[in-house]
């Protein structure tokens, strides 16, 4: 059976989808991040040197980084291609839209949404008084003139032929 270790607000959540979706049975085994620093436990370095999740165990098979995770499963156990392409006949343009959107979460979608995670804990963390005003002005500013644009244009895009196109 299938084990995938699992972080809470990770990017794991993907790989838990993604198996529900395949109709795979696993495990999850849970880890709580520390509640000061966020991070994860110690727990998770003994299952991968990163200590980071998601990790998934398939025998004698260790896989950490769901991007490369989501490959495994969709290549081993997407049988069907209910989510993915079948080898053949799938034109070149059909592959790469595929792989495209197979990344797109990671390389393009994930950096505004974890800036915006990273962002408002600096914003509401403890500090002298006389710093919260600068520290709440430079967070504020860089998520209206960067970040919330960045994630406007991912909602924006699937709408417009050109990013459907991948």
């Amino acid at each position: 059976m299938l084990t995938v270790h699992h972080l809470e607000n990770s990017r794991s959540q993907r790989v838990l989808w993604l198996l529900e979706e395949l109709g795979l049975p696993y495990h999850v085994v849970r880890h709580a991040r520390d509640p000061e620093t966020l991070l994860a436990p110690p727990a998770l370095r003994a299952v991968h040197p990163l200590g980071k999740a998601p990790v998934l165990v398939d025998g004698d098979q260790v896989l950490a980084e769901s991007g490369a995770i989501i490959e495994y499963l969709v290549e081993r156990y997407d049988t069907g291609h209910l989510l993915s392409p079948p080898p053949e006949p799938v034109t070149a343009g059909e592959r790469l839209r595929y792989r495209y959107w197979l990344h797109y979460a990671e390389g393009s979608a994930m950096p505004p949404m974890f800036l915006t995670l990273v962002l408002r804990r600096l914003r509401n963390a403890p500090m002298p008084f006389f710093a919260r005003p600068i520290a709440r002005a430079l967070v504020d500013r860089t998520l209206a003139g960067f970040v919330f644009p960045q994630v406007k244009l991912h909602l924006d895009c699937p709408r417009k032929p050109r990013c459907r196109r991948g």
